[in-house]
């Protein structure tokens, strides 16, 4: 088994809180929740999805047209300038779902 060693004196406090953190999570869903609200809060743009999924805009905009491989999202307003809202929580399950482990 490898133990990974931290060294305290580098890491700030935050890092130390989001390691207790991570470390106590159950599930991959849990970690990325905690990853991405320590990131984003609550919830993300369009623009910050696409590159969480390392994809362009344009590719979100056709996956949310085609309602294909998408993850629930909120739109706000109507025609062009509709802004879309993904929670945070939608996106960690839609994460869990698709990225495999190695």
């Amino acid at each position: 088994m490898n133990s990974i060693i931290l060294n305290e004196k580098k890491l700030e406090i935050e890092d130390l809180k989001l390691a207790a953190e991570l470390s106590l999570a159950k599930t991959k869903l849990d970690k990325y929740i905690i990853l991405l609200k320590k990131d984003y809060g609550y919830s993300m743009t369009k623009s910050q999805f696409a590159e969480i999924i390392i994809k362009s805009e344009q590719t979100v905009d056709r996956r949310i047209k085609d309602a294909c491989n998408i993850p629930n999202y909120i739109r706000s307003g109507e025609g062009e300038k509709a802004s879309y809202i993904f929670p945070i929580i939608e996106v960690a399950e839609y994460l869990t779902n698709t990225i495999k482990s190695v």
